[in-house]
């Protein structure tokens, strides 16, 4: 047995000597690599992922070395780095890898824990201090006796010494309260900076890429490299700022753009591009498949008003105040916007190019420097701004909602590099709420809604003198209904105002209904749908009336009147 354990013993120790090589061998492998920094230059930002070209320089040996690009991003894709140099440097291979440094490889920990351990010897020293005065005090408090029990003490000797311990337990006293305070201090300091370095601890526990690059220099000197590589876990969001002076200018359309990123690596200053394509790193050779087309129905616009009253009436959401009808905006969640409404300033669209585009993608060029931040945070960039012709119009249904709702048709705009998107919508200087900007469609008029309109007033009532119930014979009764609609302009200019209104239909037999007066509407017997297109001048009202009658069996209850 003793001798199975001395065997053991040796063969761990033999080991545990091979692994110390190992390790040692790589520490000298490690430090004979020449490590460099670089920092990011231009970034080209694609709606997934992002091409980073950076630069970084050192001074080289002549002769075959290795070179180390440190701290770079972890999500870089292996496959898709190069490096060049300036000069006469033959580059033999490129790697990529990960480095799980550890939180004390970084100079701002170690900063950070020597600050820690200076103010730990300070408190400890403080401590000894205090502890002196300390000390001082319980034996003045201890010694209050002064002279024997058969002695005296005179007056001119109490009063000595009254004024000593005075002086001395007041001066301790202080001295103590000072260091307290001091040591007090300290220990905040200490605990921030032990927060600071648990936040590093695990933050930093996160492996940082590295590019590993065999060289051949020719000759000794400084040489300058560029690093080009795609990484993932960044992009851009497309979304819009519609705004609309009033009813007789165009409307602008500011294209922006959220750029966000969480690589591992900040982007300091660098030249910004975007891109609408989404790039595809693979080898495989592509292959066409048929392409087929399909149709679905394309309903007008207010047919999305209309069903979106209903819905919103039924579920009890719609408030006065609404900006408009949810069902329509496709409001998706809001976004916090830095430009004030209606002010027109210089602004990244100002120093913008678009650079090449295609059937499939547009690239932005941003001439003013950017900094992005790993920390996937909103970082907006006003990229384009568009003059587009509108045609604006109203449209209202008095029986759902008594507001008329704004209407701008944007004509052309599918002449710009636009994408689907979230949009703010401003109406004279006012924000009116969100919709989202479907730039799919095919066709050239694309429509937004522009919020609710209080300038333009309308009422509907039943007129009930004309509302009558009567028995058309022994068997069968006749209800009669008639609403008049009074609709007027309070606007400094005419308006377009489409109006829809309706009566019930029936799929039965026996109960019949029939249109009275459209009041000039047009009519659809399909749907029991009354249509006006009214135009209005400024300060103009004008009144609609339509009337039906509905015939039953009078042993029947009418349901739904």
């Amino acid at each position: 047995m003793i001798t199975f354990n001395l065997y053991l013993m040796k063969t761990t120790l033999a080991i545990g000597a091979f692994l110390a090589t190992l390790n040692l061998s790589a520490q000298i492998e490690n430090t004979d690599a020449l490590k460099i920094s670089s920092k990011p230059e231009e970034v080209m930002v694609y709606l997934n992922g992002a091409q980073v070209f950076s630069k970084g320089g050192a001074n080289i040996k002549a002769g075959r070395q290795t070179i180390v690009f440190e701290k770079l991003s972890n999500y870089i894709d292996a496959n898709s780095v190069q490096v060049k140099a300036d000069a006469d440097v033959t580059i033999l291979s490129v790697n990529y890898q990960l480095n799980y440094l550890k939180p004390q490889d970084f100079r701002e920990y170690q900063v950070l824990d020597d600050s820690l351990k200076i103010y730990s010897d300070l408190n400890a020293r403080l401590a000894i201090t205090r502890r002196g005065y300390e000390e001082e005090l319980s034996m003045l408090y201890s010694n209050k006796s002064i002279g024997g029990s058969n002695i005296g003490v005179s007056v001119s000797e109490l009063t000595k010494m009254a004024d000593f311990i005075r002086i001395r337990v007041q001066d301790a006293s202080t001295k103590k309260y000072e260091i307290e305070l001091k040591e007090k201090k300290n220990t905040e300091r200490m605990q921030a900076i032990n927060s600071q370095l648990s936040n590093m601890r695990n933050n930093d526990m996160k492996p940082t890429g590295e590019i590993v690059v065999q060289l051949n220099a020719t000759n000794a000197g400084s040489a300058n490299f560029e690093l080009a590589y795609y990484v993932t876990n960044c992009g851009w969001v497309p979304s819009y700022d519609i705004r609309v002076k009033d009813v007789n200018s165009p409307s602008v359309i500011a294209a922006k753009a959220n750029v966000y990123q969480n690589s591992g690596q900040d982007w300091k200053n660098v030249k910004l591009s975007l891109s609408t394509g989404n790039p595809s790193r693979g080898n495989t050779k592509p292959n066409l498949n048929p392409w087929w087309l399909s149709l679905t129905e394309n309903l007008p616009r207010k047919d999305y008003y209309r069903k979106s009253l209903a819905d919103e009436k039924s579920k009890g959401r719609y408030a006065e105040d609404a900006p408009a009808p949810a069902g329509m905006d496709r409001s998706l969640s809001e976004v916090q916007i830095s430009s004030v409404p209606g002010v027109r300033s210089n602004t990244a669209a100002s120093y913008t190019n678009v650079a090449s585009n295609t059937t499939t993608n547009a690239t932005f060029e941003i001439k003013i420097p950017y900094t992005i931040k790993s920390d996937g945070g909103d970082n907006f960039v006003e990229i384009q701004k568009y003059d587009i012709a509108a045609n604006y119009k109203y449209f209202a249904i008095p029986k759902s909602d008594k507001d008329a709702f704004l209407l701008a048709e944007l004509i052309g705009w599918d002449k710009s590099e636009l994408l689907p998107g979230d949009a703010n919508v401003y109406f004279e200087n006012n924000y009116v709420g969100k919709t989202y900007f479907d730039s799919r469609i095919i066709d050239d008029t694309l429509s937004v809604a522009l919020g609710r309109d209080n300038n333009v007033i309308i009422n509907r009532k039943q007129v009930k003198e004309l509302n009558e119930k009567t028995a058309v014979n022994g068997s069968q009764k006749k209800v009669t209904r008639t609403f008049e609609i009074e609709v007027k302009n309070t606007r400094k200019s005419a308006i377009e105002l489409d109006l829809e209104d309706q009566i019930p239909l029936s799929n039965n037999e026996l109960l019949v209904v029939e249109l009275l007066d459209s009041g000039k509407a047009e009519y659809n017997k399909e749907t029991g749908k009354l249509e006006w297109k009214l135009k209005l001048q400024p300060g103009e009202a004008t009144k609609l009336r339509f009337s039906y009658s509905v015939k039953y069996p009078k042993k029947y209850i009418l349901n739904g009147l």
